[in-house]
């Protein structure tokens, strides 16, 4: 009996520095680790290459024209700036609209098959005429210099990839306030893991990559905000964040939406698993503890969390673990009865999406082995 508590103690103690490191440990590590990294010069270039903003678009029919409106407020040349517009399983209308835009130049590259958006990005690298290619989505508003703030990194030719910043309008929304919170954190990862010039996840609302270095992206369920920046850095290609080059959205509103989105990307998330042991193999060390610090913990923290409630179930031995097994339980039940501001209820509501998602992909690599 003894050994049992102590290994659930040991094991209560493991999860507990695994939270602390993902939130703290991890950021305070990479700063350190920039401290030794040599500083590359940075100078503001005008370094104006041929550009392709490729806008990955679904049912946006009702974001789709404010998007391409956007676009001609971008101070960029107009003739080195060509417009992409991917439809991906749309079905709303939202093609009828972008063909509004063809006299204005913006081309449309429709996919009348079923395909992801790993499909869709591969077929407009491959279109487009640009150097330089930035990836957006059709929800968010770019700010109009970000586009010459991110490309200018790119005269630099070991620099294949920059990531750019995003950030959501002015919300009283629960969900909207938690998110810009993760937000500052990731900020700071990526700011630190510029640094070290790898980068493991970007926004994907915005970011750019040098097409000459392009792979084709497999159709596997991982998403290009994760692929593209784990292809360029593993390639030996810089990675750097640009927090001038800013993306702004409105945030999702509806907890019904807003948990489905969450358990998908916890899904996404999970399936970067098949990467540790590739970049284990091939001694991308820097890389693998970028994924598995940010990209695996810190979307699966709900599961952590929950871990840590139960295994302090079976250690009440001493006075300080029921305090602290209280303390759990009142933070639990003030994020149900979304007492005490947005942060309870937040990550009581993240973890259960974080829970679902893993028995989601549970279930399908289950079924997957049956196959």
């Amino acid at each position: 009996m003894y050994i049992l508590t102590s290994f659930f103690i040991f094991t209560f103690w493991m999860i507990l520095l695994l939270l602390l490191y993902c939130f703290l440990g991890y950021p305070l590590l990479l700063g350190a680790l920039g401290i030794f990294k040599r500083k590359s010069k940075q100078e503001r270039l005008e370094y104006l290459p041929k550009v392709s903003l490729v806008i990955l678009a679904g049912n946006d029919s009702k974001t789709i024209a404010a998007k391409l409106d956007n676009t001609a407020l971008f101070e960029y040349p107009k003739e080195k700036l060509e417009i992409i517009v991917a439809t991906i399983n749309s079905t709303d209308g939202t093609r009828k609209i972008v063909e509004d835009y063809f006299a204005k130049g913006v081309k449309l590259l429709y996919q009348a098959e079923k395909n992801g958006r790993n499909a869709a990005l591969n077929s407009c690298v491959a279109e487009a005429e640009g150097e330089v290619i930035v990836i957006t989505d059709a929800a968010s508003v770019i700010e109009r210099y970000s586009i010459k703030n991110i490309v200018r990194h790119f005269a630099a030719a070991g620099v294949g990839l920059v990531a750019g910043n995003i950030d959501y309008t002015k919300s009283n929304d629960k969900f909207a306030l938690g998110e810009k919170f993760f937000l500052e954190h990731n900020r700071v990862v990526l700011s630190s893991s510029s640094k070290l010039k790898k980068i493991s996840r970007v926004n994907p609302e915005l970011y750019a990559l040098r097409k000459s270095y392009f792979c084709e992206l497999k159709d596997d369920g991982i998403l290009d905000s994760t692929s593209v920046p784990v292809m360029y850095s593993a390639l030996g290609k810089s990675c750097i964040f640009e927090p001038l080059a800013l993306a702004t959205k409105a945030p999702v509103s509806g907890s019904n939406f807003y948990m489905t989105g969450k358990v998908d990307s916890t899904v996404a998330s999970l399936r970067e698993l098949r990467y540790v042991k590739e970049l284990f193999l091939s001694r991308e060390y820097l890389l693998l503890l970028h994924l598995v610090s940010n990209n695996l913990l810190k979307s699966a923290y709900g599961v952590l969390l929950l871990l840590l409630f139960l295994v302090n179930l079976l250690i009440l031995v001493k006075l300080g673990y029921v305090v602290l097994l209280s303390l759990q339980f009142l933070f639990y039940v003030a994020g149900l009865l979304q007492l005490f501001g947005y942060f309870p209820c937040y990550i009581v509501f993240t973890s259960y999406a974080h829970v679902a998602g893993l028995l989601k992909f549970l279930k399908r690599k289950e079924k997957n082995a049956k196959n």
